[in-house]
């Protein structure tokens, strides 16, 4: 239905319910906004509610107490610490699915951020680092804590931005925020990210192109390149964040040139990309404790939280990693055909 019929449809049903015209005027006009955006007409949150397939009771239960329906775990990071993830339980995790496949998907999403999400043509890292092959220089910052520096403000005026009402605005922020950010683990929480972080790429981008630099960002990775004064770049940045919730993960920063390692996000780049040796070696050792000791026993070395299934899902995502940088790497290839096996045979028990 176009927007025409929407209204006259609107208008009769409305007339017949006694409402009155100024209201009319006010809601068709409110409808009219968020048509345009392409995104869905939402009134009030009775209307939510009904879009969604939840009772107003239960949606406020999510809102009212979060930490209830989000199950907490840890897993390793790269230098050896854990990372909190709070994993929505499946009903809130349907309804943030929701949120983000009918109104945050059909916002247009920054020109110079690469972000993984659901339902729409996905970057990686293979073109992030593409980006930077053959540069002089390559500088990659990362954003400490990029996810707990969002706040429940910052997220609620990417809804109110949206054109919806302020009580919807802040329905959608609850539902979306918990301990007044977002979390690790809630399918919007990347795409929220990236639309908050919006104005900050648009700064850094007006900034790069004056100096013809390439700028990019994946998540909370900035990457830039080309022929740069490091400091100059890095003062710029400090600026723009410095009256921000964000801020430089000094431990994290990388400036190499051409001739030496260019690593960006993982993946070694210069004239060939491939991931990098630190991160082959460690699938490499997981591997072979697998191999040696059993998985069992492997991960009560490592104190895996979480289930045997989950663990091998996540080994299977870092080693389909370096398959998606190089597809002919036969040493992964083995590596992810046999933990493969191994997590069928766990899957039939």
């Amino acid at each position: 239905m176009d927007f025409k019929e929407y209204k006259k449809a609107y208008i009769e049903q409305a007339l017949a319910l006694g409402i009155s015209t100024n209201a009319i005027d006010i809601a068709i006009e409110y409808a009219e906004h968020l048509h345009n955006r392409k995104l869905p007409i939402i009134y009030d949150q009775q209307h939510f509610f009904q879009l969604v397939g939840y009772d107003e009771a239960y949606v406020m239960a999510i809102v009212n107490q979060p930490k209830s329906f989000y199950k907490e775990y840890s897993i390793p990071k790269r230098n050896g610490k854990y990372r909190i993830i709070h994993e929505p339980l499946p009903s809130l995790k349907e309804i943030q699915n929701w949120i983000l496949k009918y109104i945050l998907t059909p916002i247009a999403i920054s020109c110079v951020a690469l972000v993984e999400k659901a339902d729409i043509p996905k970057k990686s890292f293979r073109d992030n680092a593409s980006l930077k092959k053959k540069k002089k220089y390559v500088l990659c910052l990362d954003l400490k804590d990029f996810f707990g520096s969002i706040t429940f403000r910052q997220v609620f005026s990417v809804f109110r931005n949206m054109g919806y009402s302020k009580a919807l605005a802040t329905l959608l922020s609850n539902i979306c925020i918990l301990n007044n950010s977002l979390p690790q683990g809630a399918p919007t929480s990347p795409m929220l990210s990236n639309m908050v972080f919006r104005y900050y790429d648009d700064k850094i981008f007006d900034y790069c192109k004056s100096k013809n630099i390439r700028y990019t960002r994946y998540a909370d990775d900035l990457t830039f390149s080309g022929d740069f004064n490091c400091k100059e770049v890095v003062s710029f940045i400090r600026k723009v964040l410095s009256k921000t919730s964000f801020a430089i993960n000094d431990n994290k920063t990388k400036f190499v040139s051409r001739g030496n390692r260019q690593e960006v996000t993982g993946v070694v780049v210069n004239e060939k990309l491939q991931a990098s040796a630190i991160y082959r070696k460690k699938i490499r050792q997981e591997v072979y404790y697998i191999i040696k000791f059993g998985v069992d026993k492997h991960l009560e070395a490592i104190k895996w939280e979480r289930s045997i299934i989950d663990y091998l899902h996540h080994l299977l995502g870092r080693i389909n990693f370096t398959l998606t940088i190089n597809k002919n790497d036969s040493e992964m290839r083995r590596y992810y055909e046999y933990i493969h096996s191994v997590l069928k045979e766990y899957k039939e028990e």
